[in-house]
């Protein structure tokens, strides 16, 4: 059987079980002895130091991304699983997991369509208008190319958005 667990320390995959460790929030965690530094260690999946278990996690990052509002997730959290939730927590979460995930999703090459939809946004922000321009490929709904501008619209932004496109694929 092949051991994916490599010690914390050494990085070495000489690793044994070696009993749980129950935590407050978590439960019990797997606890490994690694042989060539002689450390116990429990390994970090992604969910390292975290007060809450990957199932809760996870379950309000599918939620905030299926059109929820962090409130909304917070308030599905307090009335389903009699657990209290901040919908701050909530958008940390988002925050942390989509870097993770944007840290392995930009190691491959998406394979567009070269069809593109193309829109902006008008953003108030007090007596500003910001423009976010957004470019998605038709066939596969991938976000190829973006562009924010604290100016009102203008030509030079429209040239510099219609580039980046280009440089996407």
């Amino acid at each position: 059987m092949e051991n994916k667990v490599k010690c914390s320390y050494c990085k070495s995959d000489a690793v044994v079980k070696r009993g749980l460790s129950q935590t407050q929030h978590r439960g019990k965690q797997q606890r490994y002895l690694c042989k060539n530094c002689e450390r116990t260690f429990i390994p970090d999946f992604g969910f390292w130091k975290m007060k809450n278990n990957e199932a809760k996690i996870t379950k309000a990052i599918d939620l905030y991304f299926s059109n929820l509002s962090s409130r909304k997730v917070r308030n599905n959290y307090r009335r389903h699983e009699n657990t209290p939730v901040s919908h701050v927590t909530v958008l940390d979460w988002c925050r942390k997991y989509t870097l993770k995930v944007q840290k392995y999703v930009n190691h491959f090459t998406p394979q567009l369509s070269g069809e593109y939809y193309a829109d902006e946004t008008e953003i108030n922000r007090g007596k500003n208008n910001d423009i976010f321009w957004c470019s998605v490929d038709w066939g596969t709904r991938f976000i190829n190319a973006t562009l924010y501008s604290p100016f009102a619209q203008n030509m030079a932004d429209a040239k510099e958005f219609m580039q980046r496109i280009k440089q996407s694929g």
